[in-house]
């Protein structure tokens, strides 16, 4: 239930103009996640990934993501594998047979980007 208020908190665009407030929001759900609420740890990791103001935020982010992955969280399963595929981000080198791991997740997750992957690019 509280992850789903700081959600709605989240998405209203006149809530967030506070730096404060922000900081509030962002640390309810570092919470949540480091408690090991699934939704919190999916949210979480992507803002830290896409958001991150450097590389260790985003590493964090992606440790996040890696906590809750699951064939109910197709978009964790394909960044995951998209991260594994490039290799550019510390702690996640480049490792193909992972990137197949998470890329064989997604897809069976029905994914789109996963389900429209021809065969030779994995």
């Amino acid at each position: 239930m509280l992850f789903r208020i700081l959600q709605w908190a989240f998405h209203q665009r006149w809530l967030t103009w506070s730096k404060k407030l922000h900081g509030y929001l962002m640390k309810g759900f570092a919470r949540l996640a480091d408690r090991g609420d699934g939704d919190a740890q999916e949210l979480y990791g992507f803002l830290l990934l896409f958001k991150g103001a450097d590389q260790p935020s985003r590493s964090a982010g992606a440790q996040y993501l890696l906590r809750c992955v699951s064939v109910e969280r197709p978009k964790v399963c394909w960044q995951l594998h998209r991260l594994y595929q490039e290799g550019k981000l510390v702690g996640f080198s480049q490792d193909s047979q992972r990137a197949q791991t998470y890329l064989d997740l997604a897809k069976q997750a029905g994914h789109p980007l996963a389900l429209d992957l021809p065969l030779t690019e994995v």
